[in-house]
């Protein structure tokens, strides 16, 4: 277990991906930002599409390709795991593998959780259960028919980052929606496309800290949706070069402020639904949902949760906890120090790692 007077907290950042180079440049993108507090010593464990790993103090200075057994005998003794992956094993197996089967605390929500959310239509089903409104929506597969009315959006159901997405005004764009949509998944939502404001809201699971048992939602960011622009797309999100992600755009189409200005009425609706998602979802430490607020009715709708946060100045909750006045680096080691006071194996001990020389 780790004391609360340990001179350093050892943490190793999980990086990359197994799945894509799309993805594996997205996971360092966000990686190499990742705040550094007093009082860290960090180290980097890096997978690549082709399932060799890299390991090292930074980025910068990675070992030689290795593949699997020998990244996990050549890792240092750590106390808890941050993990950068947004592709799906990223956020769901591999989070599991550190967590389950080597017994190391990872930061954020368990993998059953972060399974459940990774799966959009899952997902509705289980918030709109505990009270959260969502859209009319169908789930399609190939050969279905698609019984509901434009205008509504077509989106893969594992995706993220807006990666085929498709607003279909009318019945003449249906087929290209879905042909656009099934290049990324086998299974598909048919969501109305609701008018209006679109919001993003984190929360913050204190439970394990000196704030023991709170939710926090943090100040909202809004995207500033127009006529001409009336959702986020993958170029609002990401600059690609050559197909693959290079940084956050520096000028997208879609702006966005934080914090958002919102009635207190409708800030308790929102509030409501991002704690009702969080507790029904059974996150952990941390959770990010996407609402769209009707133009006519100012009811907000949940779209999707997405469980990631990278502790670094680009990642949007360290944005609302930057417009909330906190301290980023502060509030990353205490949810560290508090993820590394747990342990999800039956004995309560952690594998402990030695390293190659000791061996």
């Amino acid at each position: 277990m780790i004391s609360d007077t340990m001179p350093q907290l050892r943490v190793l950042h999980l990086a990359g991906s197994r799945v894509s180079d799309f993805y594996y440049n997205l996971s360092v993108i966000y990686a190499r930002e990742v705040v550094q507090p007093v009082g860290v010593s960090s180290y980097y464990a890096v997978v690549y599409p082709d399932g060799l790993w890299q390991l090292g103090t930074s980025l910068d200075s990675l070992s030689e390709k290795m593949p699997l057994q020998e990244a996990i005998a050549r890792l240092p003794e750590v106390d808890v795991v941050v993990p950068h992956m947004f592709c799906v094993p990223g956020m769901t197996s591999f989070r599991g593998f550190f967590e389950d089967i080597l017994g190391l605390p990872v930061v954020g929500s368990p993998p059953n959780c972060t399974a459940l959310a990774t799966n959009k239509a899952q997902t509705r089903s289980v918030v709109s259960a505990s009270g959260v409104r969502v859209a009319k929506a169908q789930v399609v597969r190939r050969g279905d028919t698609v019984t509901m009315q434009p205008p509504f959006i077509v989106k893969p159901n594992t995706e993220d980052n807006s990666i085929g997405v498709t607003l279909v005004k009318n019945s003449t764009e249906v087929a290209e929606a879905l042909r656009v949509g099934f290049e990324h998944d086998e299974t598909l939502l048919v969501e109305d496309y609701i008018p209006g404001r679109e919001l993003r809201v984190g929360v913050v699971d204190f439970s394990g800290t000196v704030r023991e048992g709170k939710l926090w939602v943090l100040p909202a960011i809004e995207y500033l949706v127009t006529e001409d622009n009336p959702i986020r797309t993958v170029n609002d999100k990401l600059e690609l070069q050559g197909g693959l992600p290079r940084k956050q755009p520096d000028k997208p189409a879609v702006k966005n402020v934080c914090p958002a200005n919102v009635t207190p009425s409708l800030w308790e609706k929102i509030s409501d639904a991002a704690q009702r998602a969080h507790i029904a979802l059974g996150c952990r430490d941390y959770s990010l949902y996407d609402f769209r607020v009707h133009a006519d009715t100012s009811e907000p709708y949940m779209l999707e949760a997405g469980l990631f946060w990278s502790f670094g100045k680009i990642s949007m909750i360290s944005r609302m906890l930057q417009a909330d006045g906190q301290n980023l680096s502060d509030l990353a080691l205490s949810l560290w120090s508090a993820a590394a006071r747990r342990t999800r194996v039956a004995s309560g001990a952690k594998f402990k790692y030695a390293k190659a020389e000791q061996r």
